[in-house]
Formats: structure tokens, C-alpha cells, sequence
């Protein structure tokens, strides 16, 4: 595990020249690495994987949602940041409900923990807290105006968001060489190193064999369900399809042609009115 640039992410943000000196350190650790490998002739035989588990975002001062100001009569704690958590020490009627003042103009979604998105594989668990709320990018959820922890970086955003997305490098004699691919889940990296070790994973939230495309020979091969049915047989009786009023084309031709004057002559009869 390398520290940076995550920590100048944060305290430079993303776009700086502190978060430029991080990335020359990392890419001075990871050539230390392939020149060790190299003098033990390994290079050749062993799978890397250069993984980051985030993106980072731009945060400000000015632009920070103190949640005391919904919650005036809760004695609470809040986790703040881009994915805060709160935790009630009383909890008031509408607690649970967040019925706390809201506005169109707030920057932040509220959850129960079992409403959070299902993506998010994140519910069942006893320690985690019963509150979320989901922030707006560069927005941080914070307790009150003391909080002073702003300018800079963050990261825990809905992981939709691009700037959320992080690298992934894969080299060796496992993998496809030059070959780019779009965006996958992180979830999906555990089955993919299964696969390179050659074991079976265990049970996961990750699809099994959605990363053949990255492998030379991929150890996983899903198979689809066997069909428990045969194919059943329908054939064409007729090219041209029924009326749905059960009448031929012709009289539903002059079907429409007496509704439409009608309402031709509807509104002939509005307009003289």
C-alpha cells in the first residue's frame, strides 16, 4: 500500500502540484519494484496489479451543508464528509422520516441504511450506521460551522460520479498486453486475482468471468443455464396483422374517418362559439 497521492489529494485536491510530487514518488516505489523483479528475472513470470480504490474531488470551504441546522432538537453524532453518517444519542418523532426541513436546494440525499442503493452492497451489517446521506459532488455534510477541515480533496462520493473513478494496471503473463477497457467495479478484482492464482473464489458480489477480456486464457469459463424447456413453434399464419377492434381495414378506415369529422366539425362549432 502506497499513501499518495490520496494524501496530498486531500490536502492539495486533485489538480495541484502537491498531488504531481505524490504521483513522481509512487511511480519511484512501483520502479523500485519492477527493477527488484528484474535483477531476480521475475519480471517476465509474476502478475502485477496497480489498483486504487478512489477517485478524489475538489472540496470548499464555502460550500458545506451543517446538518445541525435540520436536526436542531437531536443530540447526535456525525461522521461528516461526502458520504456522511449520523448517529442518534435521542432520537426525536421524525428522526426516522427525515422530515427536518429539507429544501429543493439542499445538497444532500438522506437514507435508512436497507434504502440505500443496492449497488452500493451496503446494508447488512450490524455496525453500520442507520443513517446516510449522499452528498452533491464537491459538497461536504458537517455537523456546524467549526468544522474547518474543507479546502482540498475528498473522496466517498456516489461512485457513479467520474471523479470517483479510479486506475487499474494489470501486467504479466496473465493478462492481455496494450488492451484498454472500459470501466468495471472494484468488486470485480477479487475474482479476476482468483483467477490468476488459478483457485475458486468465495462467494461475492462480483460476476465471475466479467473480466475475461483482460486475461490471455482465462481460468473461468461461465456456462449459461441449462434451457428447461424446448423451443416452442409458432408459425406465420398471416403477414398482415388483426385489427385489435376485430374489424377489417376498411371498416376501421371509415371508423376513423367518422370520428375525425366529427371532431372537425367540434371544432368548427367552438371556433363559431
Amino acid at each position: 500500500y502506497i499513501e499518495e497521492p490520496d494524501s496530498s489529494g486531500h490536502s492539495f485536491g486533485p489538480v495541484s502540484g502537491g498531488v504531481i510530487k505524490a504521483l513522481q514518488l509512487a511511480d519511484q516505489a512501483l520502479g523500485m519494484l519492477m527493477e527488484g523483479l528484474k535483477q531476480r528475472n521475475l519480471h517476465h513470470c509474476v502478475n502485477l496489479i496497480l489498483l486504487a480504490d478512489h477517485g478524489m474531488e475538489n472540496t470548499y470551504c464555502t460550500q458545506l451543508e451543517y446538518i445541525a441546522d435540520y436536526l436542531k432538537q437531536t443530540s447526535f453524532y456525525i461522521y461528516a464528509g461526502p458520504a456522511a453518517r449520523i448517529r442518534a444519542y435521542s432520537v426525536p418523532k421524525d428522526y426516522f422520516t427525515c422530515k427536518c426541513g429539507a429544501s429543493p436546494e439542499t445538497h444532500f440525499k438522506p437514507y435508512l441504511t436497507p434504502n440505500l442503493p443496492k449497488r452500493f452492497h451496503y446494508a447488512n451489517n450490524i455496525r453500520i450506521d442507520k443513517v446516510h446521506l449522499l452528498v452533491d459532488q464537491q459538497w461536504l455534510a458537517v455537523r456546524d460551522n467549526r468544522y474547518t477541515a474543507c479546502n482540498g480533496g475528498n473522496h466517498g462520493y456516489d461512485n457513479e460520479f467520474k471523479s470517483m473513478q479510479a486506475i487499474f494496471l494489470g501486467y504479466g503473463p496473465g493478462f492481455k498486453e496494450k488492451t484498454e477497457v472500459d470501466p468495471f467495479e472494484n468488486i470485480e478484482v477479487y475474482n479476476l486475482m482468483c483467477d490468476l492464482l488459478h483457485i475458486t473464489p468465495a462467494p461475492n458480489n462480483g460476476t465471475h468471468g466479467s473480466l475475461n477480456h483482460l486475461l490471455k486464457n482465462p481460468f473461468y469459463n461461465p456456462s449459461h443455464a441449462k434451457e428447461e424447456s424446448s423451443p416452442s413453434s409458432c408459425p406465420v399464419v398471416n403477414l398482415s396483422p388483426p385489427s385489435e377492434l376485430g374489424c377489417t381495414c376498411n371498416e376501421v378506415s371509415g371508423v376513423f374517418s367518422d370520428l375525425l369529422t366529427i371532431f372537425v366539425n367540434m371544432v368548427l362549432f367552438i371556433a363559431g362559439a
